[in-house]
């Protein structure tokens, strides 16, 4: 951050200006920051993904209130917006009831980025055995991914399908607003589906508001 000390005053403990600040790096704040009029604090008042040892997800996990029986072979995308470069090695979602027996080979989570290619997978033909719970995955390969939108995608084949937990959202639309089919939050990405594979971004339609998480 570069400013002229001509533009600063500080004063009882207080820094001003009032220029424009710009930075190439990262602005830590440790108490109030007020930026026209308006004081906000370095720790906002509701949780965020680190309170739960997470990098990112998709909404705080006590707003997923529904349940979706997804359709067999359907890879199901739901986004988390990375505000910093991490390494991501583990991927979330919440089951409900179990699937009843898993289809070998054919139950997937994975790490997808904005050109659809698939970062990196982990199987979930044994995750999803067992309900009620948080479920975890690790990864084939742990990703270093720089600041931006990656998507969870979640893909199940069985006898019977498992129950996820999503949001009370009434309508696929409702997540996605003012969103192109490359950019919506929550998606669906090929039907039939036995395996994950690079996705058509631009050929995603609506999907549910499914919980997932990186960490």
């Amino acid at each position: 951050m570069t400013l002229r000390d001509i533009d600063l005053k500080y004063v009882n403990g207080v820094l001003t200006t009032s220029k424009s600040i710009h930075t190439t790096g990262g602005l830590t704040v440790d108490g109030s920051f007020t930026i026209g009029g308006v004081t906000s604090t370095s720790s906002p008042p509701v949780p965020v993904p680190s309170d739960h040892g997470l990098l990112g997800w998709s909404y705080d996990p006590s707003f997923a209130l529904s349940t979706l029986t997804p359709t067999l072979g359907t890879v199901y995308l739901s986004a988390v917006y990375i505000r910093q470069a991490v390494t991501i090695s583990k991927l979330w979602f919440m089951l409900g009831t179990a699937a009843t027996t898993p289809t070998s080979g054919q139950n997937w989570i994975g790490l997808v980025n904005s050109s659809g290619t698939i970062l990196s997978t982990a199987s979930l033909d044994a995750v999803v055995t067992s309900g009620n719970a948080p479920k975890s995955a690790t990864l084939s390969a742990a990703q270093a991914v720089a600041a931006g939108t990656y998507w969870v995608a979640l893909l199940f084949n069985a006898a019977a399908a498992p129950v996820i937990y999503k949001t009370a959202m009434p309508f696929t639309g409702f997540g996605v607003v003012n969103q192109s089919a490359a950019t919506q939050r929550y998606a669906t990405a090929g039907t039939s589906q036995t395996t994950l594979s690079s996705i058509t971004m631009s050929s995603n339609a609506a999907g549910q508001s499914i919980w997932v998480a990186a960490s």
